[in-house]
């Protein structure tokens, strides 16, 4: 018996080192581990699920307000929007594109009654998502910061309506790529136009230019998110990475709505619970990415330490309690047992007669 415990330690003291050496050796490998024990040490589920929760409460608010300002801006020009809508639909998977579509079209016809109050709202819902999405973020280099909080709303505020800005490059990228006006010209040109292969080359355009365009509005997202100053070319690895995962979780995604929504349950509730974990996959995979931004060796002198100080809990004293009962346990036994005789006589007095 002896012998297989040995043999056992053997093989698991063996195996130790050879995943040790392969740390050592293979770097990539090294940093996806220290990358997934960030994630896990700084509580990575925890915010992604409080990220996916708040983004959907103010997803509906945010989308109504940005297509009623566009209706406004764009109003003799209604073939843009629907541009631009089809764009945002197309990034969503299955039904949850269909929903979407459906909060689109009502805030374009009540543009006029979104107005002023429909822009505050979307502002609170958005500062309060946004300043989620940071303190995770930030959290993942290290700890979190303290935040002076009228400050952190304007700094939040204005971090919010600049990803609004890069969301709205990146969908023009977008449109402008499944479009393939540009480069159907160009085949135009080169009177290639009608070759067999035009369309293969339009399609990958079109997907080349989504992910060019994804890539470069994660990229932002990780670089000026978090509370540190990392630069833009530190995040371009992780941000490529980060768009094609989003582009594969997505077409899942719709593989995923279209095999809920055909039973019964999954019509009442399959585009909700699509919805739910659409966002908080995104917003995982964006966390991943941050972490692994966060144990690059060249984000090293970017590293957080924890300002938030939860102080030590009140100590605990344990001492221990002994209670002597003051009756001797001799007595109490004899007692119990001059009852029972009692007990017993009078029971035998009344059977007699």
């Amino acid at each position: 018996m002896g012998a297989v415990v040995d043999r056992i330690k053997a093989v698991i003291a063996w195996a130790t080192a050879l995943f040790a050496d392969l740390r050592r050796r293979w770097h990539w490998l090294d940093h996806l581990l220290a990358m997934q024990e960030r994630y896990s040490h700084r509580r990575g589920n925890l915010y992604a699920a409080s990220i996916s929760f708040n983004g959907i409460l103010a997803l509906v608010p945010i989308i109504m307000v940005a297509f009623a300002i566009a209706a406004f801006v764009l109003a003799r020009q209604p073939e843009v929007i629907d541009q631009i809508k089809d764009a945002v639909v197309k990034e969503l998977p299955g039904a949850m594109g269909t929903q979407v579509e459906q909060v689109i079209d009502s805030a374009i016809d009540s543009r006029t009654t979104v107005g002023v109050v429909g822009l505050a709202g979307a502002a609170l819902t958005g500062i309060g998502w946004i300043s989620g999405v940071r303190n995770g973020m930030t959290e993942m280099f290290g700890g979190r910061k303290n935040r002076n909080a009228v400050v952190s709303k304007g700094t939040d505020l204005l971090t919010f309506a600049l990803l609004g800005i890069a969301f709205a490059v990146t969908m023009a990228l977008t449109t402008l790529g499944n479009q393939g006006s540009l480069l159907r010209k160009i085949l135009e040109w080169a009177g290639a136009d009608e070759a067999s292969w035009a369309p293969s080359v339009l399609r990958f355009a079109a997907i080349i230019v989504s992910i060019t365009a994804s890539w470069l509005l994660f990229s932002f997202i990780l670089s000026r998110l978090p509370l540190v100053p990392l630069p833009f070319v530190n995040t371009m690895r992780a941000g490529l990475v980060t768009a094609i995962a989003f582009e594969i979780v997505k077409n899942l995604g719709g593989i995923y709505l279209r095999s809920v929504l055909g039973s019964p349950a999954g019509v009442a509730f399959g585009p909700i619970l699509g919805v739910m974990v659409f966002a908080y996959l995104a917003s995982r995979i964006i966390l991943y990415a941050t972490a692994w931004c966060a144990t690059d060796p060249i984000n090293a002198p970017y590293q957080v330490v924890d300002e938030v100080d939860e102080g030590p809990g009140a100590p605990v004293t344990i001492r221990p309690v002994v209670e002597v009962n003051p009756t001797s346990r001799v007595g109490v036994l004899a007692g119990a047992a001059a009852l029972g005789a009692v007990a017993g006589a009078l029971v035998d007095r009344f059977r007699r007669r």
